[in-house]
């Protein structure tokens, strides 16, 4: 066994006992949201409502304005009141679903 195995093995073994483990405990907390659009920027990439900034991907959030689940980020304007479900992922939130009137 060469001796770098043996040393990851070792420090694995002491890491283990010790109660570390390499599974994230989940920091980030998933939330849902609920007021008034103040600001968008980006092109609705940013949003902030409540004074926090919330995420918009292009890709993994669904955006739906006035009952049309297809809209595009970019249609969300200051003044819209919205809901929505947060992941929890990036340094902000970001939404995984959002509906706004």
């Amino acid at each position: 066994m060469k001796l770098s195995t043996a040393l990851f093995t070792s420090a694995l073994a002491i890491g283990l006992v010790s109660g570390f483990t390499a599974v994230p405990t989940g920091t980030a907390q998933a939330a849902e949201v609920k007021g008034k659009i103040e600001s968008t920027k980006k092109e609705g990439r940013e949003i902030m409502i409540g004074g926090m900034k919330y995420f918009i991907s292009g890709s993994r959030t669904n955006v739906c304005i006035k009952g049309t689940c297809d809209a595009d980020r970019a249609e969300l304007k200051v003044g819209m009141s919205c809901k929505g479900n947060t992941s929890g992922k990036k340094k902000g939130m970001e939404f995984k679903k959002v509906s706004c009137k």
